[in-house]
């Protein structure tokens, strides 16, 4: 219903940012070159022919998708956020806008002009919204109204009506209601009751009804079984024929259909789903690791020497680490410790300043003089590029908890794990070590509820200062 008119809308949009996109850029280099006067170009700069920008356009158009999905204008719920549309489409111009802006600076593309560049996003902007109003329109319009026939319950067939109700405008009329034999029409309602449970098939015949919703009572989901053979009449019929799961308890879980083989399946998830997303983010976990393992590789070697000058001992720190839903992997790290470290962790026990499983502590003695400089700084971080880049990793996630602390988790903390650990998270931005061991928890899970490439994004701009003023580090 609604679902399926928001996917079409959403995929609508793609197609039309994308052209639109392209055809902008073409009338921004055209109207740059209608003012070429010498005058225009002695202040603004000559315009070179279109087809050096090509090439430079064909690095827009999928730069422009990944921003624009980052930014959830081709979510879910994309079509539906019509109110917020304008401030997320002029964020995302933003930062598309300064991440040409880079390209075109590290490539030293001096035939660009800026002039175009500019005028092209202004340009962007107002005609994606203005196709983005005809697109809705286009497809809401041509669509056929849905009238849709609600039975069950009482008490819950008239919430969902409500429900139904707030829809119309995107093409849902609500045609009458069925009763489930436990409640009779009364007159007071404004559609009135058509028959009952058995009477569906025969209702559906002479009226013009596209989808039938069944709201089983709370207390009676066995009811279900009873409305096999109304649903194969209605499936025969070429009716639309959908259950309320109302009678499961509610919760955060975000819930789809699936089918396994030919059996259907109702999915209930809390962690992201959106393997579109997900292979995007894990694309650019991968380009993202790979240059920064090439670029840091001189502070790799700096930091290697000043390890191995400042203690005996392995340069690199090992530890199994649990990842995705518990995986256990070799989790990295420089050496910021004296080799016997773990075997002197239990003595200091006494001195954990950390709440819950975990085990921090200020000033401790098994810190090397330079592994305080290199966790001050997070420089003993950075081997987990590798991590990334082998994907038992993301940039942005719950950091990878110990075996040990994870054996000691409460239920509600486990879910953490549920997403791919990272290299920062909401907790490295929010003050780390300064937070209690429920609060971290509490903000993994604020995370993973409200995950998106756009937090992914915040997260880790904010993870620069962060950094750099060491707020929390031990």
């Amino acid at each position: 219903m609604i679902a399926e008119r928001a996917r079409a809308i959403a995929i609508a949009y793609v197609v039309s940012d994308l052209a639109i996109t392209a055809g902008a850029f073409f009338v921004a280099h055209a109207i740059r070159g209608l003012v070429g006067t010498s005058l225009s170009d002695d202040w603004l700069g000559p315009v070179h022919p279109f087809d050096r920008y090509v090439p430079l356009l064909l690095v827009i158009l999928p730069l422009w998708w990944v921003v624009f999905s980052a930014v959830g204008l081709y979510g879910r719920r994309s079509a539906r956020a019509i109110r917020t549309e304008v401030a997320r489409l002029a964020r995302a111009i933003t930062i598309s806008g300064l991440v040409l802006a880079f390209i075109i600076f590290a490539l030293r593309l001096v035939y660009v002009s800026r002039p175009v560049i500019l005028l092209f996003l202004v340009l962007d902007g107002l005609l994606i919204e203005i196709g983005r109003g005809a697109v809705r329109r286009f497809v809401l319009g041509t669509s056929v109204r849905r009238h849709v026939l609600v039975a069950g319950a009482r008490d819950d067939a008239i919430a969902t009506v409500a429900q139904l109700e707030a829809l119309r405008d995107w093409g849902v009329d609500v045609v009458g209601l069925i009763s489930d034999g436990s409640w009779t029409d009364d007159g007071t309602g404004a559609h009135r009751v058509l028959g009952g449970f058995r009477d569906i098939p025969s209702i559906v015949q002479h009226l013009v009804v596209d989808e039938v919703i069944v709201v089983p009572g709370r207390a009676s989901a066995e009811q279900l079984r009873d409305l096999e053979p109304i649903f194969l009449q209605l499936e025969e019929l070429g009716i639309v024929f959908r259950v309320l799961i109302n009678f499961l308890p509610r919760s955060v879980s975000d819930v789809s259909f699936d089918t396994v083989g030919s059996m259907p399946v109702l999915t209930f998830s809390t962690a992201p789903r959106d393997e579109v997303l997900l292979v995007v983010r894990r694309f650019a976990d991968v380009i993202l690791s790979a240059v920064a393992l090439v670029l840091l590789s001189p502070l790799f070697l700096a930091i290697a020497i000043g390890i191995r000058l400042s203690s005996r001992g392995p340069v690199l720190f090992r530890q199994i680490r649990c990842g995705l839903n518990g995986r256990p992997f070799v989790f990295l790290k420089f050496r910021s410790m004296y080799p016997d470290a773990d075997r002197l962790k239990a003595s200091l026990k006494p001195f954990n300043e950390m709440d819950g499983p975990a085990f921090k502590m200020k000033r401790d003695p098994r810190v090397t003089a330079f592994g305080r400089v290199l966790r001050r700084t997070s420089f003993d971080e950075l081997p987990q590029l590798w991590n990334i880049l082998k994907g038992d990793m993301s940039f942005v996630g719950p950091r990878p908890a110990v075996v040990e602390e994870v054996e000691r988790y409460e239920p509600w903390q486990r879910r953490r794990l549920s997403m791919k650990p990272g290299l920062t998270c909401l907790w490295q931005v929010s003050g780390r070590n300064e937070l209690t061991f429920d609060e971290w928890m509490r903000l993994d899970l604020e995370y993973i509820d409200n995950w998106s490439l756009w937090l992914d994004i915040k997260i880790a701009f904010k993870t620069v200062p962060a950094v750099l003023f060491g707020r929390g580090a031990r």
